[in-house]
């Protein structure tokens, strides 16, 4: 259950990002004013959760503007200025998940129909994209709920190894999805040399049955995992008001 000060249970993942340096000086804007690209940052998450949790995932623009957000963020995270926090990672490894989209629009591009794999790699970018929302709104629970203890799990090399771990898992279902709907039928006698062919084909009857089960468990965590980052959002932006001290502002 979360502080009845709902504003507590994300503060601490702006706080991680706000305490990158303890000069808040990286440049000046045109204006002459000290400019702080954490805050550029911080409007980016923000973003990240409207187009995630809010915003409909098969809109065009929608993704568009989040993968130009994106990669404005990814410049941003490679300032010397901004350190290599948890958070820090997670949000670079957010900002790369929309690498996916781009790839998707390259695919679109090509003279070749591959219809197919480009809406898989706009579901591969919404589950990589609530994943890492989800290790970000755990890594502010965890500020929240209990800072000494988690302090050794609040790392730049945990937050790799779970961000390696969400690639392997989102790619890994991409892969099967994708030859689940490849018929290994189509595979021709001289396609590949009798052994090769003879695997291949086991491979694609197993992707095909593991395929609906996959698909299962997918849609279940990703509602879970939705519900759980709503919830986050709906407690610090609605039910609790909007502060001047906020990170946002």
């Amino acid at each position: 259950m979360l502080p009845a000060d709902g504003i507590g249970v994300i503060k601490g993942l702006y706080t991680e990002l706000a305490s990158n340096h303890q000069t808040k000086m990286v440049g000046l804007s045109p204006g002459g004013s000290q400019w702080d690209p954490r805050s550029t940052l911080r409007r980016y998450l923000l973003l990240k959760y409207l187009q995630v949790l809010v915003l409909p995932s098969g809109n065009t623009l929608v993704s568009s503007l989040g993968m130009l957000g994106s990669m404005c963020a990814a410049l941003l995270l490679r300032l010397p200025s901004v350190s290599r926090k948890a958070s820090t990672v997670l949000l670079s490894q957010l900002a790369w998940a929309d690498g996916l989209v781009l790839l998707c629009r390259g695919l679109a591009a090509l003279p070749v129909a591959m219809e197919g794999l480009g809406q898989g790699l706009l579901a591969a970018n919404g589950h990589a994209s609530l994943l890492f929302l989800s290790c970000l709104s755990l890594e502010a629970l965890l500020v929240t709920l209990c800072p000494v203890e988690s302090r050794g799990l609040r790392t730049a090399s945990f937050a790799r190894l779970a961000s390696t771990v969400i690639w392997v898992a989102v790619l890994g279902e991409l892969a099967v999805l994708q030859a689940a709907d490849y018929h290994g039928d189509e595979l021709g006698p001289t396609s590949l040399p009798g052994e090769a062919s003879h695997l291949a084909k086991l491979v694609f009857q197993v992707c095909q049955q593991v395929a609906p089960l996959l698909r299962i468990l997918s849609h279940g965590l990703g509602a879970a995992l939705w519900l759980i980052n709503a919830y986050v959002h709906y407690t610090v932006f609605y039910h609790a008001p909007l502060r001047r001290t906020c990170s946002f502002h």
